[in-house]
């Protein structure tokens, strides 16, 4: 078995032997699929084709069958035989339908993305119906899976939990109660020599495992109280301050509800059904998550009950005083759809609620998603991506408090790795997920050398248009990065709407595709990279490292050039603030140098302004969607941590110091020399000596008054660049070599070249 519904239909099968006509088999295979063994007909089906292949009707129920036991691959290839015999849909319509699905699971996103259009056009008469809705939905779901497909969430892991548990039939919703993970499986206890069920008891059960820091001990069938033979039961979700056990209870009719049973002295005492309001009559009533939020008993499920927007949606209810309980509420539209919404667990720590579904945007088939906020504000879902996500289905993640400076939950999936006898994707395993504590991680890096450190570069922060500081000429903020960055995360969903108006359906979602991917990849990055180097550059300097930053800024072209460098200038300050501070003011004696350890922190500013930027990247202030909100603009507005000096604290030195290391020369005609004169100073305890001098081209020389500088002494730097065969914007550099702290120092000039 692998499927969502835990309510699942009574199964047996008769032994057949060989030698059977064409008409038995085509039975034996009925039979099996009429009581829900897939993989029992479709050995019965794939024996009939044998005999004659040329019955469309066969070949039909045999992809059918390939599909519901979740043989991807196969049921793909056969649909598509259906689809080209049937030349196009007149008898079986829905084989083209199936046939875009299976190849989704297969993760082939361009050979499904052209089916789901066929799909949408055999159905173009009924735009309101199912099936069009979904390949629409779909066809742009291929395009998000391809951009998506090699794409990760960062410090997750996810691994089988092993034979202990998990077994070639089907595992899945694992919980955690009290110190015991609750399971549930569907376990044949008779099977033919093919793996026909000949179990007239197959039946979905509650297993227990022990828990410890290291392993789970082997599982065990709970009593019978719990194991009512008559029904399916599944789903458990405990409240342990009550030692109450909610879950599921199926007939063989599919027809689902709510009970609960408390734990007494180690005993489970009879199951209770939840009342009508929560049990509508008519509808199933099924996968039980408890949770209290801010001291409220809220209780989620999922239920196909009048009023909802879909087949399954996930449903809410307050527990009130006395076992009472609230109306339930929909939990919206952001979250449910006209399609399946399932297995919800809601996270306290997070606040957010984790769900599968197969209709958001998703790799294949059920894709787990989360939604922030409350229950009652719950915000559009995201995909976790992988590892959490697969091509496959993942389904009942859980995820509970830290521990051990690591978060664990479990999650339920049919992935490649799952244990298996039928196929390598027939059958749901329970895996375990693991979160890791970034910070953890970050401190046990080690540094050793110039370059260890030099690796983590360029840490690059992001910017919104024209901050900090807006519609200002000054050079400095007070405000520090992480504040500048809280406030532009919160325009991701501004972003979105910006540079997808006015588009329409695939080029709407690829405009929302490139903003996620600047928030996830740069945006958030950025603030990743930082928190790592911070903490590994503070480690140095209380070694007695004196360590030099350089810094540069940039923008993007929508202001002048004179005010886009003191913007920059204002970024620069802005992560400057960031190390102040820090940690309530750790870096603070290492950037005044009164550290007792004898750490220095210094920078070099290159505020470029708009002189780098891309000339992809429009200035134009009435076109904001490409000016301000494009994921190329966006790229320009930044700073970047470029390049770490170090020098040794023992000994005598010489030390290179200047004021600022770049120069703008503004507005110039072509053909004119332009001069500056950089002043150095040897602020060591060693003679500096000038071991070379480079300029970046030929347009460019460089020279100074003095090859070598006593401490405490002063030397004058002068570059020229000559203009005669430049024009437009330019970046001019050069530097210097020395014996000293740093070694090198490069120099930047800037200017605007216009023809007469």
């Amino acid at each position: 078995m692998k499927g969502v519904s835990i309510s699942i239909t009574l199964v047996w099968s008769m032994f057949i032997g060989y030698g059977q006509s064409y008409k038995q088999l085509i039975d034996y295979a009925d039979v099996n699929a009429k009581a829900g063994d897939f993989y029992g007909a479709s050995i019965y089906y794939e024996r009939a084709l044998k005999e004659d292949s040329s019955k469309i009707e066969v070949l039909y129920k045999y992809a059918d069958a390939l599909r519901r036991y979740n043989n991807y691959p196969k049921a793909a290839y056969y649909y598509e035989k259906v689809w080209d015999k049937d030349k196009g849909g007149r008898i079986y319509k829905d084989a083209a339908f199936w046939l875009a699905t299976m190849l989704k699971y297969n993760a082939e996103y361009k050979e499904a993305y052209k089916t789901w259009k066929k799909v949408k056009s055999k159905y173009i008469r009924d735009k309101n119906g199912y099936e069009y809705l979904k390949a629409k939905q779909e066809i742009l779901s291929c395009n998000y899976a391809k951009r998506i497909k090699y794409d990760s969430t960062d410090h997750f892991t996810v691994k089988n939990i092993g034979p202990t548990i998990n077994t070639t039939d089907s595992e899945f919703g694992a919980t955690i109660v009290n110190s015991d993970l609750y399971f549930n499986s569907l376990r044949a206890n008779n099977l033919s020599e093919e793996l026909e069920v000949k179990d007239a008891k197959y039946r979905v059960k509650h297993y227990k495992g022990e828990l410890t820091d290291s392993s789970v001990k082997q599982s065990e069938l709970i009593n019978a109280l719990i194991n009512n033979e008559q029904y399916h039961n599944a789903n458990s979700s405990f409240n342990s301050e009550e030692g109450l056990l909610y879950y599921t209870q199926c007939d063989s009719l599919n027809n689902c509800k709510l009970v609960t049973s408390k734990l007494v002295e180690g005993t489970w005492s009879a199951p209770k059904e939840l009342p009508e309001r929560v049990n509508e009559s008519g509808a199933t009533t099924t996968q039980p998550n408890y949770c209290k939020i801010e001291g409220q008993d809220y209780l989620f499920f999922v239920s196909n009950r009048k009023g909802g927007i879909g087949q399954l949606d996930i449903w809410y209810t307050k527990i009130l005083d006395g076992g009472t309980y609230s109306k339930p509420v929909n939990a919206g539209s952001l979250v449910n759809s006209i399609d399946n919404e399932v297995t919800p667990f809601y996270d306290t720590v997070d606040n957010a609620l984790y769900f599968s579904s197969t209709w958001h945007f998703g790799k294949g088939g059920f894709d787990v998603f989360k939604s922030s906020g409350r229950p009652e504000n719950l915000q559009d879902p995201e995909n976790l991506l992988a590892p959490v996500n697969t091509q496959w289905n993942d389904l009942y993640y859980t995820i509970y408090p830290e521990k051990n400076d690591k978060r664990n939950g479990f999650l339920t999936s049919n992935r490649l790795g799952s244990l298996f006898k039928k196929g390598p994707t027939c059958c749901n395993d329970i895996y375990e997920v693991t979160i890791s504590n970034e910070e953890k991680v970050s401190e046990e890096r080690e540094i050793v050398t110039l370059e260890d450190l030099n690796k983590y570069l360029p840490v690059t922060l992001y910017f919104h248009n024209d901050r900090p500081g807006p519609r200002s000429m000054d050079t400095t903020v007070d405000l520090n990065y992480l504040t500048i960055y809280d406030s532009y995360i919160d325009l991701h969903p501004k972003y979105k709407a910006e540079y997808a108006k006015g588009l329409k359906d695939e080029e709407a979602l690829d405009a929302a595709l490139d903003i996620d991917d600047l928030f996830k990849q740069y945006i958030d990055k950025g603030v990743s990279d930082l928190n790592l180097f911070t903490k590994l550059l503070l480690l140095e300097l209380k070694k007695g490292q004196k360590i030099e930053l350089t810094i540069k800024g940039f923008a993007s072209p929508l202001a002048k050039t004179e005010y886009n460098v003191n913007l920059t200038k204002r970024r620069i300050s802005s992560l400057i603030n960031y190390l102040s501070e820090y940690n309530n003011g750790e870096f603070i004696p290492y950037l005044n140098n009164t550290s007792k350890d004898g750490g220095f922190l210094s920078f070099v500013k290159i505020p470029f302004g708009e002189y780098t930027a891309s000339s992809n990247v429009s200035d134009n202030f009435d076109d904001q969607r490409n000016s301000v909100y494009s994921k190329n603009a966006a790229l320009e507005r930044k700073i970047e941590i470029q390049s770490v000096t170090f020098l040794e604290k023992e000994g005598d030195y010489a030390e290179l110091s200047m004021g600022t290391g770049t120069y703008d020369f503004g507005k110039t005609k072509q053909g004119e020399v332009l001069k500056h004169d950089f002043i150095i100073k040897n602020t060591g305890n060693a003679p500096m000596d000038i071991v070379g001098l480079e300029a970046a081209c030929g347009c460019t020389k460089i020279s100074i008054d003095k090859e070598k500088i006593l401490p405490g002494e002063s030397g004058v730097v002068s570059i020229t660049i000559d203009t005669k065969q430049l024009e437009g914007k330019q970046v001019k550099s050069a530097t210097i070599f020395a014996n000293s702290f740093p070694k090198i120092k490069r120099l930047v000039l800037t200017t605007e070249v216009f023809k007469d």
